[in-house]
């Protein structure tokens, strides 16, 4: 059974990284990073039995030798990942030695991907909080949850010179590409609006 990497541990797709900018970077990797700790803590796991049993073409798991649709990563595997993409020298030393595995090893399966899907802001259901007048945009997912990618008016605002945020599902390892642009009110003040086209 091949090692899995460290992007596969984070439910990290390579390509997500490649695509963004370099300063939203880290904070990708430290969602990534959260979400996989939550998911895979030993107190937070489900019993095996309970877990939902489909077909995947992905199986690998570390724990057990049975084929399971969700691979089980410990928390010491979970920061050695954090630990080596968090840093862009370290991660690019590691990129090079999945190059240099994957040139040296015979042609494999499938890989694994996770999505990403880029949208508008637009294109999102919101919801204003009473009395506190914050505005929350969320969007279901495939995976089942009615809010699983979800975000407020704050992230936004930290990706306003950016026009995009990239948002992570909250039960799964999918990625929503959300572009926007800040537009100035009648009294100066920023509103964001989809006005930046995706792509």
């Amino acid at each position: 059974m091949t090692e899995p990497t460290h992007y596969e541990v984070l439910s990290l797709p390579k390509s997500l990284l490649e695509e963004s900018n370099g300063e939203q970077i880290p904070q990708i990797i430290k969602q990534a990073y959260h979400r996989a700790l939550l998911r895979h803590h030993p107190d937070k796991a489900q019993a095996p039995s309970s877990r939902h049993q489909h077909t995947s073409t992905y199986n690998r798991s570390t724990t057990t030798a049975t084929s399971t649709s969700n691979p089980i990563y410990t928390v010491d595997q979970i920061a050695r990942a954090y630990t080596t993409l968090s840093t862009s020298t370290s991660r690019s030393q590691y990129d090079r030695y999945l190059l240099t595995q994957q040139n040296s090893s015979k042609p494999s399966q499938s890989t694994f991907q996770t999505g990403i899907e880029t949208i508008d802001l637009d294109d999102l259901d919101y919801s204003e909080s009473p009395g506190a007048g914050e505005t929350h945009w969320y969007r279901p997912c495939r995976c089942g949850n009615e809010q699983g990618f979800a975000f407020g008016e704050d992230d936004l605002e930290e990706a306003g010179d950016l026009g995009e945020l990239i948002v992570g599902c909250q039960d799964c390892s999918l990625w929503l590409r959300v572009c926007f642009a800040v537009v100035e009110d009648d009294d100066g003040t920023g509103e964001e609006a989809a006005a930046k086209q995706p792509g």
